[in-house]
């Protein structure tokens, strides 16, 4: 029963607010605004099933080609981050509906509602076909979220979005094709399939590919700086909180961990490399950007890429894997929560961030910012040294990951005195009694104390610090690291001794985006020399058109002559034509034979 309701009550939101286009319009309003503030209430039932549904499992024989779907180690946690998270950002956007501060909040619920239900389908899906159909529900949904506001800064986000989504879909679709004709149609054997698949090296890659799209790696990340500031607060909260996990749970899967292969470990090293080029380059260019939440959406970014680097060591590692994917889950579970609740609290500071409220935001606003970070006693801390331990045996270039990855803790720390300048200094918009934008800030952020701590202790098969003092000082150093070398910059630019080549923390240097803008000149001059090509044949069409006209007014003049002449030009043309076919017939040959090649060998 609570399998059926975690889908059949959020849709069923849906559907009313879809429907309720047949009533005239001033009942349509009110009945969208009914469904808009019960929207919280359908994420109750999936986090219902996370608590009691622990090993549950159910088939659907009639969807598609018949669907599974199970609570087990990897979707349990996940599910309940994804209904706090979802539960408490559409709260905030109950809130908004009722001081109608907002327009268009019936599509955006509704939006909200069908990526809730593609990334807990993708969380739950026991098998190949469903897990593809409920990530793309997800993947697509999510630009309504990012357009939201119909700015133009939210259309170009979201043409980036829907751009990098179709390359994502189509990665995954093909990768997917070649496991489930391995022999991968439920996620237990995909990973041994793909192993021993012969077109393993093709799978993995387009693995990496589609999925690194979902989880912000580089250089597949240009849409996380665009997005995030482009969609509004609540939306960012479950982009990169939940949504975003959907990519690690189709490495975690799907990847062949745990596989004794010959060219895992090369696969391993390139997603290694990328997860590390990731989690320090996100730093530099986040810290020179002057929107708040881009500087999230960075710092989302290089944790991304902390979290897969872990994964990549278990493609190095195979004795690993069951660790690698019990530390990655630990972590996300942490990040999801923590950077929810900053992503919520960027208007939460500006409403209520002075006078009394503004203790309480200030609190919980360090408190989310010290987890990222990775400070003892919080959740991020314990994600950290659960990570630490897996990796341990993993070395790069002779230096230990168990010793890198801290270093990711210091650009965090960076990266968030930037985010706390900027919202300090920011204007404020101050509200005098508390509401519910207020309070579901205050329900993530309470949840991102505390849950992690319930999950990593009782739910996942990991190690829990002691908090000796060499672990507290493991947890410190990395901080203090990254506040000595932020109070540094200060200093330097409060007494105008930065040097002149330095560059400018006002998103000029680098824009949102990073690599996206020389990508976008090459594509745009591509486009103006293919214009101009098009022009040209346009040109030399139309003359060939006037051409032929003139030819036959001639022709009808002159008579048989000119019909003649006419005839033996169509027979030179008929001979053209016929060479084309011809071609055309050798290429659909050619595919004809590959394609029984590949059935042949496959």
């Amino acid at each position: 029963m609570l399998f059926a309701l975690t889908f059949l009550v959020p849709i069923a939101v849906v559907a009313v607010v879809v429907l309720a286009g047949v009533f005239p319009a001033q009942r349509a309003a009110a009945v969208r605004r009914g469904a808009a503030l019960c929207a919280p209430l359908a994420a109750v039932p999936a986090g219902l099933l996370a608590v009691f549904g622990a090993g549950e499992s159910v088939d659907v024989p009639w969807l598609l080609f018949g669907a599974r779907f199970s609570v087990d180690a990897v979707a349990r946690p996940l599910l309940l981050i994804a209904a706090l998270l979802y539960g408490g950002s559409l709260l905030a956007l109950t809130w908004l509906k009722l001081r109608h501060t907002e327009r268009r909040h019936g599509a955006l619920t509704a939006f909200m509602l069908l990526s809730f239900v593609g990334n807990i389908g993708t969380y739950l899906a026991a098998d190949t076909v469903s897990f593809y159909l409920f990530f793309a529900l997800m993947s697509f949904s999510a630009a309504g979220l990012v357009v939201h506001y119909r700015t133009p800064a939210a259309h170009r986000a979201t043409r980036v979005y829907l751009v990098m989504s179709v390359l994502s879909e189509t990665a995954i679709l093909a990768a997917f094709m070649l496991t489930v004709h391995a022999g991968g149609m439920l996620l237990t054997e995909a990973p041994g399939a793909i192993a021993a698949s012969e077109y393993m090296t093709l799978t993995v890659v387009l693995l990496f590919i589609g999925f690194g799209v979902k989880a912000g790696l580089v250089p597949l990340h240009v849409w996380l700086p665009l997005a995030h500031p482009a969609a509004p607060p609540a939306a960012s909260a479950v982009l990169s909180g939940a949504m975003v996990k959907a990519g690690l749970v189709g490495w975690l899967r799907f990847l062949p961990l745990g596989q004794h292969e010959r060219g895992l470990e090369v696969l391993g090293w390139v997603l290694m490399a990328l997860a590390l080029i990731g989690a320090f380059l996100a730093v530099v260019v986040g810290v020179l950007q002057d929107d708040p939440k881009v500087v999230l959406a960075y710092s989302t970014i290089s944790q991304l890429g902390f979290i897969t680097a872990v994964v990549a060591a278990g493609m190095l590692e195979p004795e690993l894997a069951p660790l690698v994917s019990a530390a990655a889950v630990v972590y996300a579970v942490h990040h999801g929560l923590a950077k929810g609740a900053l992503f919520l609290g960027v208007p939460v500071i500006k409403h209520y961030g002075r006078g009394a409220t503004g203790v309480v935001v200030a609190v919980g606003m360090i408190g989310a910012g010290l987890a990222v970070a990775g400070a003892p006693l919080t959740s991020g801390a314990f994600g950290k040294y659960v990570s630490k331990e897996a990796v341990a045996p993993i070395s790069v270039l002779g230096v230990g990951l168990d010793s890198i990855l801290p270093l990711v803790a210091t650009g965090s720390t960076l990266l968030l005195m930037r985010f706390a300048w900027l919202v300090w200094t920011a204007e404020r918009d101050p509200r005098r009694t508390p509401d519910g934008e207020l309070f579901s800030w205050l329900l993530v952020a309470a949840a991102g104390i505390v849950v992690p701590w319930l999950v990593g202790e009782r739910w996942m098969p990991v190690a829990v610090p002691d908090w000796e003092p060499y672990v507290v000082w493991n947890a410190v150093w990395p901080i203090l690291l990254g506040l000595g070398l932020g109070g540094i910059v200060w200093w330097l630019f409060a007494h105008g001794k930065l040097p002149r080549w330095t560059p400018r923390a006002d998103g000029t240097t680098i824009a949102p985006g990073d690599v996206l803008v020389p990508e976008e000149k090459v594509l745009s001059g591509l486009a103006r020399s293919g214009g101009r090509a098009l022009d040209t044949l346009h040109g030399g069409t139309g003359a060939v058109a006037r051409g032929w006209g003139s030819f036959w007014t001639v022709a009808a003049r002159r008579g048989k002559g000119a019909v003649s002449v006419a005839e033996r030009g169509l027979e030179r043309w008929s001979v053209s034509g016929a060479w084309l076919l011809v071609l055309l017939a050798g290429v659909l040959v050619v595919m004809v034979v590959a394609g029984r090649w590949f059935v042949w060998h496959g």
